[in-house]
């Protein structure tokens, strides 16, 4: 097998570390077969190294591990040298980056039509249309090397080329051979290629494709790109850009070859040298260049490495000038005794959790501290962060301050109000509900309550943010489904109040990386531990062709005093897509499959207040059946609920199944959630095996932003995370502990930021 110079130099560095088998080098550099050896001062320097490492084994120990250092250097100096492609800026004029993309070099007002489809409308949206993928031609396989499943460049001769028909396709095949190995290669309904390739019979070419196993074993290539021996293929690394129609992939490439140098000199460096250095970062021309023709893998991957470090960079940044503009204003250190917090502790029927009693500790210490609390909570479906919440409140108020809890729907708020109301009655603390469906005299009897302080704890929706809404002593803001509301509508709850301690909460279950990279200006707690004997929900995935069993288990978990909640992904039913509707089937399970049952509707066409009167009505008890979009997957407490069925599962994120089925169960009953699947392919298959595989919140949430991505995680879109153009956080960890850590050393109050990196809110 022969080797690549940047292989070549990953082993040596391998062996160097080891200081392992240092004749072994020799043995690797007579593998090498790279296009770059046609340099003669890269084979002169390579020889050089060569004779300078093949004499450690005979150093004494000392000069031996100096000798070694000194060649890990030499190979990081090789790779700078060699393995990265630099834009010459010196003898090209620079273009500017806002001018309209049809002043490009080989695009005109028609391509610029073209271009727009994917929102490339200014040069440096150009700059910005990074490659969806690469091809790497720098390596030419034998034919006795390939393998099935992998896309290779190989060459031999063609020697044979046929028509055929199969059927109502046509079919042109081919032979390549090298001697004695041969593949099979299969155009099909392209006849117009056989006259080109004719050409090329009898002759050597390279042949670049995906290998595969043809019907009696032998192998073969589909589709492949043939091009002859003597002139047209050069071994590189391809950008792969996406395509629309009227453009090929051929004249994409030549538009960003005739225009990339002149468009990554007409940038300037955005990050500081002292942490380019740091960091062993490249350039950002370097890196730019490097996205859309690198040299190497190792070009492409510091270039991707360079930018996605800058873009969770500058989002840290903007996290920790809030943080800073925060710390200045100071704060109040309260003064909490804990006596309400113990009496209320040793009234629940319960014990708390070691998690729960951590979290609770790290909020207090918060509120006693002199500066403002700015927390995430995060706790799994059922973890128990509303008695944490309590605990908070009654700190807060012990303090001698008001509280606000903001919910994003009137149920959630009516809920919480009268669960707390409840368990705080015996501390006379007065406890309010302000929703859109308050009665006007409530209202202004509620907001004279806030303002004259006679209201301790108000519950409510966006209702809390309007400005006739003031409070005596606002000390802490609660804020519950964090994600539902924007950075803004947070303020400016907060800013009702002096100086305000806040505490936001996320039923959703958020990967670390992904709650840095959104919360970035709070100090983040988890409830990592879930209570004991909380039973977990049953998770089953049956056949479409089974569903009347289901519906038969469900027949018999009402009759025992259940309820059920049946889920569809859509309001009503779709052509262009094969999946149930919720209007349709409430009809017919109403009528034909469960009469003797009441059956009830939800959907996010209701009105806020419909949904809300048929899930309260759910709640108490007057529907068994409850027929519903995933309009219920906010944390609305049945307790009687214990069986989920969610058709088309498919069509859901895992993150919104976890939300789904976390709706039953939630008394301690035994659950079930059934995922009735049509048709599916391997990979939803395997997606959803694996969800019913675990009821680990945390465990899915990395599964599903491993899959889908940040954008959209939550089912909403997020103004600077969709935004990513390089970023993979489930990959870039390492990177964004890299950014945290670097803006803390920046001299805060002479960075300018980004435009799209000043505010993250959810859109």
């Amino acid at each position: 097998m022969t080797l690549l110079l940047e292989e070549f130099l990953e082993k040596v560095e391998e062996i160097l570390k080891k200081e392992g088998e240092i004749p072994r080098i020799e043995e690797l550099y007579a593998k090498l077969d790279d296009p770059f050896l046609g340099d003669p001062g890269l084979k002169e320097k390579l020889e050089a190294f060569l004779n300078y490492v093949k004499e450690i084994p005979n150093l004494p120990e000392k000069r031996r591990t100096i000798r070694i250092k000194y060649s890990l250097d030499m190979v990081e100096k090789l790779r700078d040298w060699y393995l990265i492609a630099r834009p010459d800026c010196g003898s090209c004029t620079p273009l500017d980056l806002s001018k309209d993309v049809q002043y490009a070099k080989g695009v005109g007002p028609n391509r610029k039509k073209l271009l727009k489809r994917f929102d490339v409308e200014t040069l440096r949206d150009l700059l910005e249309f990074f490659p969806r993928d690469y091809e790497d031609r720098r390596k030419v396989w034998k034919l006795k090397d390939v393998r099935p499943g992998e896309k290779v460049t190989t060459t031999g001769k063609l020697i044979k080329l046929e028509k055929k028909r199969i059927q109502n396709m046509s079919l042109l095949v081919g032979i390549l051979v090298d001697g004695i190995f041969q593949i099979l290669l299969k155009w099909f309904n392209q006849d117009f290629l056989y006259d080109q390739l004719s050409e090329h019979v009898g002759k050597e070419v390279f042949v670049t494709g995906t290998v595969r196993t043809g019907f009696y074993g032998q192998y073969e290539m589909l589709n492949p790109e043939v091009l002859p021996a003597e002139k047209d293929f050069v071994r590189r690394i391809l950008p792969i850009y996406r395509l629309t129609n009227g453009i090929s992939q051929k004249q994409i490439r030549r538009i960003m070859e005739d225009n990339i140098v002149q468009l990554c000199c007409a940038l300037e460096e955005t990050l500081p040298e002292v942490i380019l250095k740091k960091r062993k970062l490249l350039d950002i021309r370097s890196a730019y260049y490097g996205m859309h023709f690198p040299k190497t893998v190792y070009h492409l991957k510091k270039a991707r490495e360079r930018l996605a470090y800058e873009e969770l960079f500058h989002i840290q940044l903007a996290f920790y000038k809030v943080r800073k503009e925060r710390e200045k204003l100071g704060g109040i250190a309260k003064k909490v005794e804990g006596r309400l917090a113990r009496e209320f502790i040793a009234s629940l029927p319960f014990e708390l959790t070691a998690a729960q009693k951590r979290v609770h500790v790290e909020i207090r210490n918060d509120m006693m501290s002199p500066k403002p609390m700015n927390r995430l909570l995060q706790g799994d479906v059922g973890s128990g962060k509303t008695v944490v919440a309590q605990l908070a409140l009654l700190d807060n108020y012990e303090a001698g301050y008001q509280a606000a809890f903001m919910v994003p729907t009137s149920i959630l708020a009516i809920q919480h109000f009268r669960r707390t109301s409840e368990a705080f009655s015996r501390f006379g603390i007065n406890v309010a509900l302000l929703i859109g469906a308050t009665s006007p005299a409530e209202k202004e009897k509620i907001k004279a309550g806030l303002r004259n302080g006679q209201v301790d704890i108000v519950f409510g929706t966006h209702a809390l943010i309007q400005e006739d809404v003031h409070f005596k002593n606002l000390g802490l803001v609660i804020i519950d489904e964090q994600h539902r509301f924007g950075v803004r509508q947070r303020e400016t709850l907060m800013n009702k109040g002096r100086v305000v301690d806040t505490l936001v909460m996320s039923a959703t279950p958020i990967p670390r990386s992904l709650a840095l990279t959104i919360y970035g200006d709070l100090d983040i707690s988890v409830i990592d531990e879930m209570p004991p004997g909380r039973k977990e929900v049953k998770t089953a995935l049956v056949s479409i062709d089974r569903v009347d069993e289901v519906y038969e288990f469900v027949r018999e978990e009402v009759r025992k005093g259940g309820q059920a909640f049946i889920v569809y992904p859509l309001i009503e039913e779709s052509e262009k897509l094969n999946a149930k509707a919720a209007t349709e089937m409430y009809e017919y399970l109403s009528k034909k499959v469960f009469p003797e049952f009441k059956v009830g509707l939800m959907h996010g066409r209701l009105t806020q207040e419909e949904k809300d009167r048929v899930m309260m009505e759910f709640a108490e008890g007057r529907y068994d059946i409850l027929v519903s979009t995933t309009v219920i997957e906010v944390g609305i407490d049945v307790p009687r609920a214990n069986v989920m069925v969610i058709e088309n599962p498919e069509r859901f994120g895992l993150a919104q199944l976890h939300q789904l089925r976390g709706r039953v169960g939630r008394s301690g009953q035994e659950a079930y959630c059934f995922l009735v699947v049509g048709e599916l392919g391997e990979e939803a298959m395997e997606r959803l095996r694996f969800f019913a595989s675990t009821t680990d919140g945390f465990k899915i949430a990395e599964y599903d932003l491993k899959l889908r991505g940040p954008g959209e995680f939550f089912g909403v879109r997020q103004h600077g995370l969709s935004g990513f153009k390089v970023v993979n956080l489930y990959e870039d960890m390492r990177l964004l502990s890299w950014a945290r850590e670097d803006v803390k050393e920046i001299d805060i109050e002479n960075v300018k930021l980004s435009e799209e990196f000043k505010l993250i809110e959810v859109g």
